[in-house]
């Protein structure tokens, strides 16, 4: 069995002694509205603003990446592009489909959409069909639990319901591999990280903590975007936190 990079550097030198890789921006967005929204520009963002953010990356030079390559960063210390973000998508909204794919697709940039299972083909969610064509378009189709309970506080979570049933049906959807999760409201803990690796997955993206040493690809750092940020801000928030 092979393992994993860090794991090989726990063992024989501690975590303190593991190797300091320059942590990747990986950005966080949620709702697609059409006019700004007052009550929480974390959750929301509108398509202008969103096109001038992405827009902003591409002029200065940065290019997405899949989750695939950041696990082989991590893991591997395999290189990435020159100015590499991750640009991902939580909770399954049908404007991630027909807003944000489109603009990524202008701009040439790529995608991660973490997925819940129980919303596919409800009312202003994603249907089964635009989920595979969104991995047929190139982007991440990845998994973010059944029904988004927060899996750190919850009494006995059901893990093959949040976890393995998740990751088989949008592998079914995709006919792709799904390696890759979001911990609903970032919230993570030992536990989990054993479940998750026991369901299959191989990285998982938490929120604004620090990425934890021990396990780097269950641990990975994202920050939620501020639909009210201009394209510089969004850009020295990037520079500052990662």
């Amino acid at each position: 069995m092979m393992w994993p990079l860090f794991m090989i550097w726990a063992l024989m030198n501690g975590p303190a002694d593991l190797p300091s890789l320059p942590q990747v921006p990986v950005l966080c967005y949620h709702n697609m509205v059409p006019e700004k929204h007052a009550s929480n520009p974390f959750l929301f963002i509108t398509p202008t603003q969103f096109r001038e953010q992405m827009k902003g990356l591409r002029d200065s030079g940065y290019q997405s990446i899949h989750p695939d390559q950041l696990a082989a960063y991590i893991l591997d210390g395999k290189p990435l592009p020159e100015k590499p973000v991750l640009i991902s998508f939580d909770d399954t909204r049908t404007e991630h489909f027909y807003v944000a794919a489109g603009i990524l697709q202008e701009l040439r940039f790529r995608g991660t959409f973490f997925i819940m299972t129980v919303c596919i083909n409800k009312p202003r969610y994603l249907s089964s069909h635009e989920i595979k064509l969104l991995a047929d378009s190139g982007h991440t189709v990845a998994a973010h639990t059944w029904d988004h309970p927060n899996l750190k506080t919850a009494h006995q979570p059901d893990w093959e319901k949040q976890l393995s049933a998740p990751r088989k049906t949008l592998e079914k959807i995709t006919s792709r591999p799904v390696h890759h999760f979001a911990y609903p409201f970032g919230a993570w803990n030992s536990q989990v990280v054993e479940e998750l690796q026991k369901a299959g997955y191989r990285t998982a993206f938490q929120l604004d903590q620090a990425m934890d040493p021990r396990m780097p690809a269950y641990t990975i750092r994202r920050i939620m975007v501020s639909g009210e940020w201009s394209a510089a801000r969004l850009q020295e928030e990037m520079k500052k936190r990662f």
